[in-house]
């Protein structure tokens, strides 16, 4: 019981620190999903649109045999 009021707690906090507009429901079923994944979840839920463009730059892999 106390786990669970944590949980609403802590995830009351998060909606109260973010300009964009969530559900509990959403927010919770997010944080439900993606909690292993390593993310900044304040920046995602800002934007979740841009944080999942990835413009990184493709490393070459050398070639063993030429």
């Amino acid at each position: 019981m106390y786990c669970v009021l944590v949980v609403n707690l802590l995830t009351a906090v998060i909606k109260k620190k973010l300009s964009r507009s969530w559900s509990f429901s959403n927010l919770v079923s997010f944080c439900k999903i993606h909690l292993f994944n390593f993310i900044q979840l304040i920046k995602f839920l800002e934007n979740p649109e841009k944080d999942w463009i990835n413009d990184t730059i493709p490393i070459e892999q050398m070639n063993l045999f030429d």
